[in-house]
C-alpha cells in the first residue's frame, strides 16, 4: 500500500472512531442521567445531534437506550469498515462487515471505560483538586464510570488510602477485551 493510501486508511479511521466514542459518551450521559447542561455534555450533544435528530424522529428509545445512537455507532463504523476494506482493496461481505462492526462498538466501549477509569485514577494522584464533582469533565467520568465502580467498592472495601475496586473493573474489562478478541 502506498504512502497516500496509508495516510487516507489512518484518517478514515481515527475521524470515524472519535465520532463512534462521541455517540458512545452521548448515549452514556443519558444511561447514567448525567447533567446534561455540563460543558462537555454539551460538546457531545451538539456533535452528534445533527446525525441523531433525524433519527430520534423514527427510532424510538429502548428504556434509557438511546436506540438511534446505538444503530448509527453500528452503521458509522460499517462505513468505516467497509471504506477502509475499499482503501486497501479488500472486499468483505456486508454480513461479516456487520458483526466484525458490533463487535468493533463493544471493543471501542470497552476502550472508552477503561480510559476514562485511568483517567479518574491519574486525576485523583496527579491533580486531586480537578478530582470534585465542579470540574466538567470530571463530573463526566464520574458519572460514565459509576455503573461500573459503585458496585465493585461496595465488593472491595479501600485498603487504606488504596482503592483496589478500579483495579478488579480494570481486570474484569481487560478480560472483557480479551474475550470478545477471541470471539
Amino acid at each position: 500500500m502506498n504512502a497516500l493510501l496509508s495516510i487516507a486508511d489512518f484518517l478514515v479511521h481515527v475521524l470515524f472512531t472519535l465520532y463512534v466514542y462521541a455517540l458512545i459518551i452521548r448515549m452514556l450521559l443519558g444511561l447514567t442521567r448525567a447533567d446534561f447542561y455540563n460543558p462537555f455534555s454539551q460538546s457531545i450533544l451538539t456533535l452528534t445531534s445533527p446525525a441523531l435528530r433525524p433519527l430520534h424522529k423514527w427510532i424510538p428509545n429502548a428504556g434509557r437506550v438511546d436506540t438511534a445512537a446505538l444503530l448509527l455507532m453500528v452503521a458509522v463504523k460499517f462505513a468505516e469498515l467497509a471504506l477502509r476494506g475499499l482503501l486497501v482493496g479488500r472486499a468483505v461481505d456486508a454480513g461479516t462487515l456487520l458483526l466484525a462492526a458490533v463487535f468493533g462498538v463493544i471493543d471501542l466501549a470497552l476502550n472508552l471505560y477503561i480510559f476514562a477509569i485511568i483517567a479518574l485514577v491519574a486525576i485523583s494522584w496527579l491533580a486531586p483538586h480537578l478530582h470534585g464533582q465542579n470540574n466538567p469533565f470530571v463530573s463526566v467520568l464520574h458519572s460514565i464510570t459509576a455503573p461500573l465502580l459503585h458496585p465493585a467498592r461496595r465488593m472491595i472495601p479501600r485498603v487504606g488510602m488504596f482503592d483496589f475496586s478500579t483495579s478488579a473493573v480494570l481486570l474484569a474489562l481487560f478480560c472483557a477485551k480479551i474475550f470478545l478478541h477471541s470471539l
